[in-house]
């Protein structure tokens, strides 16, 4: 509906249709959603109805509140988080155009591959359920099927009791992060900042939803997504081969995190914005529920078919490799060995496509407080040139070389930059707000993104 609004830029008759701008604040649904479940949460209202994790005791009180509801307004000002946060709402309409309308589902989706837990020992469950009520986030898409691993100890607390929220106190932190089945890898971000404290903070100046996280193709539109991981940590590259249950990273803190944690979802794309999650089912995995069972109390049934079973919020789980001796990992074929100069070109063009959109963004929130078109495009030189330099230096203070898909992203801002610079000059679209020329550009860049990976994913087959 937002789209609309341009009509209203183009055509001064239609100047009322300029109204229709106000649709794109929907885009800070998911905010509204989360900081309206907080306040319900903290007044009360949920303190009668039992759920599966009431033995748990993980928040820090009003504390965490405060920490959470500053944390709000943060995500939305950070264009790295706003520029994610939209390409899921669009990606998820991408994702459902993909399935002709019908999503994956438990009873309708067999997975190719076995897959175990990514982790070893016993880990709670604090998100995620293929019950709709219960899902790690039903919307968007990309995330319904997700689940949240931490370690808790037999009170459900994540970290000892009379310690502070240091990262180091939680149980899970630092803790190995595996395969959960063999694969190639096909993305890695490696570059996410991470803070030292947990109780509802998490880093200011995050660059993805995801923060650290590895990527790995295991059979034809199945892709595994852990998350979240300690910067520094990955042990893998695009391009390597990785066997099941072999070590990839550790569990951190980084990315939109409240405390450490690992975020593990099953989806049918290498692109983590326009993906389609996919329900998975475990092996070797035994359950305990000290809590409310979701299962009994929905009357849930596990879908017949397919190896291994489901597991939900709640519950903590563990790998048992004994239980199942002597049986293929794949139902279906094990990924080849794939190009890896044709990944990091694919990669390479996505940082540009990210850049361009954050360009976009940029032109729109700065175009309001700033109407003067060229004071934007001084705004978008300036972050471009910020963002160059900082890689440059990132790169030899680690003593490396600048490779040039570290300065992809900025130089998709710069060219936002140059596009906004050239329509200046020519007088083009000087007749659209900035707003809608920043809307626009945003979504050129998400549009080549989504091209990018489109082809990546054929690539891969």
């Amino acid at each position: 509906m937002g789209f609309i609004g341009f009509l209203g830029d183009a055509f001064p008759q239609l100047e009322v249709l300029t109204l229709f701008h106000l649709f794109w604040l929907f885009a800070l649904w998911p905010f509204a959603s989360m900081l309206c479940a907080t306040v319900k949460q903290s007044l009360g209202f949920d303190e009668g109805e039992k759920g599966p994790r009431d033995w748990l005791e993980m928040n820090d009180g009003w504390r965490g509140q405060v920490a959470f509801l500053l944390g709000v307004p943060l995500s939305v000002l950070n264009p790295w988080m706003f520029r994610q946060d939209v390409m899921q709402l669009f990606g998820s309409l991408v994702a459902g155009i993909r399935h002709r309308g019908s999503l994956p589902a438990p009873d309708t989706y067999t997975q190719a591959t076995r897959y175990r837990l990514p982790v070893d020992g016993t880990w709670t469950v604090v998100n995620g359920s293929p019950i709709k009520a219960y899902s790690h986030s039903w919307f968007p898409a990309t995330q319904r099927y997700a689940y949240d691993f931490v370690i808790t100890d037999e009170s459900g607390r994540s970290r000892p009791e009379g310690t502070d929220s240091s990262t180091e106190n939680y149980y899970c932190y630092d803790e190995p992060v595996l395969a959960p089945a063999s694969g190639v890898v096909v993305a890695v971000h490696d570059s996410d900042p991470e803070l030292k404290r947990a109780g509802g903070l998490s880093h200011p100046l995050k660059r993805s939803l995801t923060g650290n996280c590895v990527m790995i193709r295991h059979a034809n539109m199945e892709y595994s997504c852990l998350a979240h991981l300690i910067p520094g940590s990955i042990e893998v590259e695009p391009g390597d081969t990785v066997e099941c249950g072999e070590q990839i990273g550790r569990c951190g803190h980084s990315g939109n995190s409240s405390e450490p944690h690992l975020h593990f979802q099953l989806q049918d794309h290498p692109a983590f914005e326009v993906a389609a999650g996919l329900p998975v089912r475990f092996d070797d995995v035994t359950v305990d529920t000290p809590g409310v069972d979701v299962v009994k109390s929905t009357d849930w049934t596990e879908p017949e078919g397919g190896p291994g079973s489901h597991i939900h919020v709640g519950q903590r789980v563990s790998h048992v490799p004994e239980m199942r001796s002597g049986e293929s990992d794949t139902v279906g074929d094990s990924p080849d060995a794939t190009d890896t100069s044709k990944l990091s070109r694919v990669g390479t063009l996505s940082r540009v496509a990210t850049g361009l959109s954050l360009g976009g963004f940029v032109t729109a929130v700065v175009g309001v407080v700033a109407p003067s078109r060229l004071t934007v495009v001084l705004a978008l030189a300036v972050l471009a040139t910020l963002g160059l330099v900082y890689q440059v230096v990132r790169q030899f203070s680690n003593g490396g070389h600048v490779r040039l898909k570290s300065l992809s992203q900025g130089c998709g801002v710069g060219m936002a930059a140059m596009l906004l610079a050239v329509s200046v000059a020519s007088g083009t679209f000087s007749s659209f707000s900035s707003l809608a020329v920043g809307a626009g550009v945003f979504t050129i860049g998400f549009v080549l993104y989504t091209a990018v990976w489109e082809y990546g994913r054929w690539s891969l087959v």
